[in-house]
């Protein structure tokens, strides 16, 4: 998938991106990266968030006294960031890059990347390149932390429905999964009410990939990192092999 198809995912939903993922825990996403962070001493408090989404994250660990960058490739998700995070004393500085293409003016002491964002680059050489990146602009001693989908989890998905329904706002998804070739695919309609009663159809396709525990681990030794943890929730019980869903906490060698 190439940056235009990257970018026309997340437009349409956007808007209504935060009412969609109501369950999410940021605050606890947040607990979870500092306690690492605390734990592997990192060597300061300036913070990147890849794929920063509309900025939940990055507003809570503000909250928590980092300093922040938050990046991503929508336009419309990060309008949806500043203003979120705009009553904060010192709001994140907010760029619109693509990961693989990552480019600051200096260093920072942490990374985190969120919510599977990395599942969306299905291109192996486009991963080794995000992690390259991360990397060249991390310091020495430097933590990266990430999540994403197992094989499993996408091989549960395969041919699942779902519905989700608000007032004003109707969602429906739908998921199917590669074995083969460990492409995942789930399309997204929306249907928002107008002021007429009629409901506005949207929609949007989010192309994904799954890659294996040791391929990701693997990655992360040959781009410059050293392997710190591997997590199964974010109460950082270790991952088992029934985990749906993988935290990596990866140290910049120094």
């Amino acid at each position: 998938m190439d940056e235009q198809e990257w970018m026309e995912q997340y437009t349409v939903l956007a808007a209504h991106y935060d009412r969609l993922t109501f369950d999410v825990d940021y605050a606890g996403y947040a607990g979870f990266a500092h306690r690492l962070f605390q734990k592997y001493r990192i060597p300061g408090r300036l913070i990147l968030e890849q794929a920063c989404g509309t900025g939940s994250l990055s507003l809570e660990l503000a909250r928590r006294g980092y300093e922040m960058i938050a990046s991503d490739i929508s336009p419309e998700m990060l309008q949806a960031a500043q203003a979120k995070c705009a009553g904060l004393d010192c709001p994140p500085v907010f760029i619109c890059q693509d990961m693989c293409e990552l480019d600051l003016y200096g260093t920072v002491d942490g990374c985190v990347c969120a919510l599977d964002s990395l599942n969306y680059l299905t291109d192996l050489r486009r991963l080794r390149q995000a992690f390259k990146r991360m990397a060249l602009f991390m310091n020495p001693g430097g933590l990266l932390i990430f999540d994403v989908k197992t094989p499993r989890m996408f091989q549960r998905l395969d041919g699942v429905s779902a519905v989700w329904e608000e007032e004003g706002l109707f969602a429906a998804w739908q998921y199917g999964y590669d074995r083969r070739s460990m492409q995942a695919v789930h399309t997204v309609d929306l249907f928002e009410r107008q002021m007429d009663n009629v409901y506005k159809r949207y929609g949007e396709t989010h192309y994904q990939r799954a890659y294996t525990r040791e391929k990701l681990e693997a990655l992360l030794e040959d781009c410059g990192f050293q392997l710190r943890g591997v997590y199964q929730d974010l109460r950082m019980t270790r991952a088992g092999d029934e985990a749906d869903r993988l935290y990596f906490a990866a140290q910049k060698k120094k």
